[in-house]
Formats: structure tokens, C-alpha cells, sequence
């Protein structure tokens, strides 16, 4: 090898270590993602695979049931003995106890993958047809080594695109640890463009490759016709491992009209009272669909105190020139909210949320989702939350239709 090649690869390696591109000796492999999946199976075979064939254990050089994300980075020391164009890999949905709700996808070679990614692939994206979410979240694949992750949001485009410096446009970020997605706490209330990207660090605190393309959404404080207001159920998320970054777990995304998504996961009534001013007013919606109070009845908060903050919200609406429509709280599942967050359900809740819906339904205007979302215990079915809290996909659609029929009943 010729001197000059030998100072070339000197050269690269060095501008590689102080520029942070990713470590070398991985794939990534992305999928559609699939419906109301907790986690996939991924197997990988040395011989072509198809969504129906059966393979011998003898075959499968590598399967896993642990991925929360439609996509994964491997280890090619994994396949050291193998070409990857000799090499293939199907996947398949698993439920919260890895049985399978679908089939596998169709085969396709690992040397399909994307070999040594040097950022990380982003899986949340602005929603079409919606305004943004008030509270954000982003979402990305999880790369192979990263400890923990920097969430960058800015103000303009990044002057630095994929990067490993922050931004000077920064205006805030986030350190998380592990995991693949991140909830943003504060409140987009303020008209403009804003952007955020992703960098993975490594456990000696060196970044893993480069932030991740900056993807862009646009904040408007219109008056709109149209918002909802509530806690992570409106929020979105569900099926244990999918956060509100994925639409298909938003319920307006299945209504045929732009809604303002003004929801926060974790919030009490109270929380919702609290913020109802700073949260709500910049925007002047018409109509407010209003769904809150499962935290705190579930906390063991009496259904008084529940419809006291419910009246609050109610008089600052009319106040405002707002027409409040409230939808009946959904069931829980005190023994999946259990296994899945390993927190107790308050033993009274039945009776409470009892209490609660009864008033609800006294009101002008509402919308009664509970009888459609519940079991002959009266529980949450897992059929429609794997988690016992908040309704999955097929959950989400029952929520839609019903407002739907309701709207065609009404005029507004």
C-alpha cells in the first residue's frame, strides 16, 4: 500500500473519532410498523424467507422477542461466520405476553439493511392533515451502544446538520436515558416553526455518529374550530410501547376534520385545571372536546372532587367563548395497569368513575364512550388496551366514531 493511501486512512480515522460517526461493525433494519404491536420477533435465517415458511432451528442463526421499535441495529459479530447477502430476516408482532397477532412480513436479505448508520433514524414525523401536538414527542430507533440520547429543539434549522455540536438556534433539550422516544414538557403555545434532531452517546460520553436529520413542525395560534383537552389518552400513545409521536394512536387522527391535540400525558384534573389558561387560551377554540379525570379516580381521588375541577373547566370555557363537549371516562384495568407500571388502582374506582360519568352525562353536551369500552366486569378490555390504561388503536377508532355520530346528531 502506497504512503500516501496509509496517511488517507490515518487521516479518515481521526476526522471519524473527533466527529463522532457511528462505530462500525452494525446494520440497521427498519419495517412497517404494525398494528397495536408491543414488540416484534425478528428472526434471521441462511436460507430465503417468506411469511408462511417454516424454518428449522438448525436454519435461524438469530431470532429476539425484545424490540419496542419498527426497527433495530445488530451486531455483524453476530453473523461473523456469514455473507449478508446470504443472510435474511422476516419480523412479526407480538401482545404484551409474545403471542403473535400477525404474520411474519416477507423475507427480504440483511444486506438490504443500512451497514454502519452514522445517525440515528427518526420515527416520528409532523402528522398530516393535524396541527402539531401542544407537547411534542419524538421517537427514533434505538442505537447499538447509546447509554443515553440528547434531544436537541431549536428555533431555525440547524446551521450544523448532522452534527455533533449544539445548535446556536437551541432554545432547549433533553438527556434521556436509554430508551428509544422522549416527551416533551413544554407547552408550544407560541406561533413559529420549530425543529429537533437526536444524538445517541455512548457510555464513555462520546457520541455515537451525528445528531439525526432535524424535522421540522410548525406551531399556529389561529383560532381554531376544533381541540381536545385532556390527559395521555388524548395525548395519544398506547399498546405499552408506542408514545404519542405515532398518530395512529391519537383518536382525532381518525376524525374527518383539523383538531388542535391540546392533551398531556400524566395530567389529573387538577393539572388540567392549572393549565387550561396557559394551554388553551392562545389557540380560541370553538368547540373542546374534554376528557380527564382517569389519573386521579384511579389515585384514589373521590368523584366530587373530580366533577368540582370538571365545573371549573366548564365555566372557564364558557367564559372564553368556548363550547365544552365532554366525553365519559373510559373503564381501567387495575390488573394490567398493574403488570405493565407496577402501580396499584385505587380500590374504589368502579364507583367513583360511577359518580363521575353520571354527571357527565347531565351536561349539554357530551359524548358517552364508556358503555362501548367496556367488559362484563366492568373493565378495560385488553382487546382494546394491552396496558389497562389507555385504549389502543382499535380503542381509538370506537372514540372517533362516537364523537362522529355524535356531530352528526348536532350542529356546531
Amino acid at each position: 500500500m502506497k504512503l500516501r493511501h496509509i496517511l488517507y486512512i490515518v487521516v479518515a480515522l481521526l476526522i471519524i473519532n473527533v466527529t463522532g460517526y457511528a462505530h462500525e461493525g452494525k446494520i440497521q433494519l427498519e419495517w412497517k410498523n404494525a398494528e397495536d404491536a408491543v414488540m416484534y420477533e425478528l428472526e434471521v435465517a441462511t436460507v430465503p424467507l417468506s411469511s408462511r415458511k417454516v424454518v428449522s432451528s438448525q436454519q435461524v442463526v438469530y431470532r429476539t422477542t425484545e424490540i419496542f421499535t419498527p426497527g433495530v441495529e445488530l451486531n455483524l459479530s453476530l453473523f461473523d461466520e456469514y455473507k449478508l447477502n446470504r443472510l435474511y430476516y422476516r419480523v412479526r408482532p407480538l401482545d404484551l405476553d409474545k403471542n403473535p397477532i400477525a404474520g411474519f412480513t416477507q423475507g427480504a436479505t440483511i444486506a438490504k439493511g443500512t451497514l454502519n448508520p452514522s445517525k440515528p433514524k427518526v420515527t416520528s414525523f409532523l402528522k398530516k392533515g393535524h396541527p402539531p401536538l401542544l407537547y411534542p414527542a419524538y421517537s427514533w430507533i434505538p442505537v447499538l451502544g447509546a447509554t443515553h440520547y440528547e434531544v436537541e429543539i431549536t428555533s431555525q434549522l440547524p446551521e450544523n446538520p448532522n452534527g455533533i455540536e449544539a445548535s446556536r438556534y437551541r432554545i432547549r433539550s433533553y438527556s434521556i436515558e436509554g430508551g428509544f422516544d422522549c416527551y416533551d414538557t413544554h407547552s408550544y403555545n407560541e406561533a413559529g416553526t420549530y425543529y429537533w434532531r437526536v444524538r445517541a452517546i455512548g457510555d464513555d460520553n462520546q457520541a455515537i455518529g451525528t445528531y439525526s436529520d432535524a424535522n421540522s413542525f410548525t406551531v399556529s395560534t389561529m383560532n381554531y374550530k376544533w381541540a381536545v383537552f385532556g390527559d395521555s389518552i388524548t395525548h395519544g400513545g398506547g399498546a405499552v410501547s408506542n408514545p404519542p409521536s405515532d398518530e395512529r394512536f391519537e383518536y382525532v387522527s381518525y376524525l374527518p376534520f383539523p383538531v388542535k391535540n391540546l392533551g398531556r400525558s400524566g395530567d389529573t384534573i387538577e393539572m388540567m385545571v392549572e393549565r387550561f389558561d396557559d394551554d388553551v387560551l392562545p389557540f380560541k377554540p370553538r368547540y373542546m372536546f374534554i376528557l380527564g379525570g382517569s389519573n386521579s379516580i384511579r389515585g384514589g381521588a373521590t368523584g366530587e372532587s373530580v366533577i368540582a375541577s370538571i365545573q371549573i373547566i366548564k365555566e372557564k370555557c364558557e367564559k372564553n367563548g368556548i363550547t365544552p363537549i365532554f366525553l365519559t371516562l373510559p373503564p381501567v384495568n387495575p390488573e394490567r395497569i398493574e403488570r405493565v407500571f407496577k402501580q396499584p388502582t385505587a380500590g374504589n374506582w368502579q364507583n367513583e368513575l360511577l359518580k363521575v360519568n353520571q354527571f357527565l352525562r347531565t351536561q349539554p353536551n357530551y359524548i358517552d364512550i364508556y358503555p362501548y369500552l367496556v367488559d362484563d366486569r366492568g373493565f378495560l378490555p385488553v382487546e382494546y388496551a394491552e396496558d389497562g390504561l389507555h385504549p389502543d388503536i382499535s380503542g381509538k377508532r370506537i372514540m372517533a366514531r362516537c364523537i362522529i355520530s355524535f356531530l352528526q346528531k348536532h350542529r356546531f
